[in-house]
């Protein structure tokens, strides 16, 4: 057999592989979107995919590896709300627009949010999903950072707990709205409620003249 023979063989077989790879991940996909991630189950994939179970363990770790990867994807998608942020905005108005953009990738990605949010699973990710998944804490860690430096926002929190602290208050009004409670306990005015919840924001990291810094206390 000719080397060019072989080399048109591997890199068919290749393509196969990752066809079949990215047909797992669709159809994991559309299960996760119709069902939920407890509807995402190998039997299922297989039979959408016109494979045998086993074959999706050639790809990916267990059922847990297939949904971090769905994971990743809306992690990207977010990603790429914050980027659209513009950067040469001051500080506080930055994390506003974060905020606004967190909200909103929430309110038009639903499932994913689910499946990045508020699902958890009995396998921890792979340390690289780990890395790319605080990737949107540290960009909101680095804004605070310049805010700190611009002497616009307050430094007698460390800028990680403080970026938690946002991020928290965010996320908290997001699963609510996704839940449908404001829908119940605020109908009809969720535009003012994410505005307010903002406003909170601005006005708790705020740097006021007299700040003093705070003693930082290490959990027991």
């Amino acid at each position: 057999m000719s080397g060019h023979r072989v080399v048109r063989l591997v890199r068919r077989g290749s393509r196969r592989k990752q066809n079949l790879r990215e047909a797992i991940l669709e159809a994991a996909r559309k299960l996760c979107f119709a069902e939920g991630v407890d509807g995402v189950s190998a039997r299922k994939i297989a039979r959408e995919i016109g494979c045998s179970a086993t074959a999706i363990y050639g790809y990916y770790r267990n059922i847990d590896d297939v949904l971090h990867h769905l994971r990743m994807e809306g992690h990207a998608l977010l990603a790429e709300s914050f980027q659209r942020v513009d950067a040469s905005l001051p500080p506080v108005e930055r994390l506003r627009e974060f905020g606004r953009a967190y909200y909103r990738f929430a309110i038009e990605h639903p499932k994913y949010y689910e499946v990045m949010f508020l699902s958890r699973f009995k396998d921890a990710p792979r340390r690289e999903f780990i890395q790319r998944e605080i990737f949107t804490l540290l960009v909101l860690r680095d804004v605070v950072k310049d805010g700190m430096d611009a002497r616009a926002i307050r430094d007698d929190v460390d800028p990680m707990t403080l970026a938690n602290a946002i991020w928290s208050q965010i996320h908290g009004l997001a699963s609510l709205a996704l839940s449908g409670v404001v829908l119940l306990t605020a109908p009809g005015n969720a535009h003012d409620l994410l505005e307010t919840v903002l406003d909170c924001i601005a006005s708790g990291v705020a740097r006021t003249a007299k700040q003093q810094p705070r003693e930082r206390r290490r959990d027991p």
